[in-house]
């Protein structure tokens, strides 16, 4: 009897078309079939056959030209009512007896000395 061949996770990972930390982190969640030897993982021919098989699609039904509705038989999707904008709430009243500083005077001062 032949002992399989075994192949790490890059090689295996090749044959299938992902990348060596998908064959990885795949094996083991237990999506795909794999061989754990001691620490080390191996994919065998059959298992990497069996990884393809498990991931070929059906293709999808098409409807037949008559079963497809018209442009008037269609209904067209129910567009959500627009939302009005909220307005800001008013500012608070301003207390009039706390004085306001007045910066202005302030600016005059500085562009007479730069002079």
């Amino acid at each position: 009897m032949t002992p399989p061949v075994l192949h790490n996770a890059e090689a295996a990972g090749k044959k299938v078309g992902k990348s060596a930390s998908w064959m990885y982190k795949a094996g083991a969640a237990g999506l795909i079939p794999r061989t754990k030897i001691g620490g080390q993982v191996w994919w065998t021919d059959e298992q990497i056959a069996e990884i393809i098989r498990n991931g070929a699609q059906q293709p999808k039904q098409q409807p037949k030209p008559a079963e497809v509705p018209t442009r008037t038989q269609r209904r067209e999707p129910q567009r959500p009512g627009r939302k009005t904008p909220q307005k800001r709430p008013a500012a608070p009243p301003t207390n009039s007896n706390i004085p306001v500083a007045d910066r202005s005077v302030s600016r005059l001062y500085r562009n007479e000395g730069a002079a």
